[in-house]
């Protein structure tokens, strides 16, 4: 029997093309082992500088995969450091709330040790009750911190592995192309899921469901008059990928969406027709360029705006989906009524995606199939699971 030629399977032939086990997805051994050799040792995207965009802001992530919370500070020299946010007295986090700014300095409110922003203890309360405690030994526990363009990354590793340079190398210079300046903060959400992380993530690492999934939704963006849907483009770099959506053969937004383009860029209509770019900035693969960078950041690139995905493991059945989006500054009634009808845009595919992982967890949890199978069109779903088996056997 002659096997059909396949895209992308036969690019990457390395990948395989066997059943994958259910296994990867349900088992409490695994995902404990996915915890030390995944997350403690790679380098993980927190946030954005455009979180803490002046000297003295900081803000919180919380890192429930490795039981703590980081406190990532924008210092007074203009250096991004991340610290466990935990002061050395009792335990007590220094920052309760999620985003905030000090004029340097930052006290715990359980007993007012105060530290600056380079992490240095600089002030213990009743310090003469506190025979032996010397400030320089007790300052804020430091985490590696490294920016690349806006994304602030941490390794919680005690010493990396690689610098944050050497673990993007095979994407930075793809990425790098995008200029993501001038763009703010624009709207995000966080939804608490009952479903393996990489459920979740392999979701969004194919667009082969959309017609399916997201028929009343994203499907318009999307339509190919006819035909099964295929990829723009599935681009396998190191740990990291990207996906390309193709331009849809025809597409015409809802009145509503057609109102909203007349004034600013929304996510619908960004989808609707390929960038073509000949000058030295990035060259998209379609309309929508989809970059996974491992294991659990995503960057989504469209013309005018860019939105990110960070998906947390809390326990093999649980994860939490961070979305966050990033839009020229709003300047008129007309961008802001634009600005909020791509949220809502976004915001009710996101809820057809988060009903359906959840009962695929349900589902897998039942033990009535014990592997699952991923076609041409999912080898980025593929390429995430043998990336996450390749750290689990300490081979990458």
């Amino acid at each position: 029997m002659t096997t059909a030629p396949c895209r992308f399977m036969d690019r990457y032939p390395e990948e395989g093309r066997d059943p994958v086990p259910v296994e990867r997805y349900t088992s409490t051994e695994y995902f404990d082992l996915e915890r030390e050799r995944v997350f403690r040792r790679k380098w993980l995207n927190v946030g954005n500088v455009l979180q803490a965009p002046k000297p003295g802001d900081y803000f919180v992530a919380d890192l429930k995969i490795l039981d703590t919370s980081l406190l990532v500070i924008h210092g007074k020299d203009g250096k991004f450091r991340a610290f466990h946010n935990q002061c050395s007295h009792r335990g007590a986090p220094v920052a309760w709330d999620a985003q905030g700014s000090c004029k340097g300095y930052l006290a715990c409110r359980f007993h007012g040790w105060v530290y600056d922003t380079t992490g240095k203890l600089v002030h213990i309360s009743d310090a003469e009750n506190f025979p032996g405690v010397k400030p320089e030994d007790n300052g804020l526990t430091p985490v590696h911190c490294e920016v690349w363009q806006s994304f602030v990354f941490v390794n919680l590793a005690a010493e990396p592995e690689e610098t944050l340079a050497e673990f993007l190398a095979p994407v930075a210079g793809e990425i790098g192309r995008y200029d993501f300046s001038g763009f703010t903060p624009a709207f995000s959400y966080r939804i608490d899921e009952a479903v393996n992380w990489k459920t979740l993530q392999e979701a969004q690492l194919e667009g082969w469901h959309l017609p399916f999934l997201h028929e009343k939704t994203l499907a318009r963006a999307v339509k190919t008059d006819g035909n099964q849907y295929r990829h723009a483009s599935i681009e396998l770099y190191g740990l990291h990928g990207v996906l390309g959506s193709p331009p849809p053969d025809s597409f015409t937004p809802s009145p509503v969406a057609q109102l909203a383009s007349r004034f600013g860029t929304g996510t619908v209509q960004a989808f609707g027709a390929k960038v073509e770019n000949e000058g030295e900035g990035y060259k998209f693969r379609g309309s929508f360029d989809f970059w996974h960078i491992f294991p659990n950041y995503f960057v989504g690139l469209l013309n005018g705006l860019y939105f990110t995905f960070n998906i947390w493991p809390v326990a093999v059945d649980r994860s939490v989906w961070e979305i966050k989006g990033y839009y020229p500054p709003v300047t008129t009634a007309g961008e802001l009524f634009a600005r909020e009808y791509s949220k809502v845009g976004l915001r009710d595919p996101m809820m057809e995606d988060c009903f359906t992982h959840e009962l695929i967890c349900a589902q897998l949890k039942s033990g009535a199939k014990q592997h699952i199978h991923f076609q041409d069109e999912e080898t980025l779903v593929r390429h995430l699971g043998n990336g996450v088996e390749r750290c689990v056997r300490g081979l990458a």
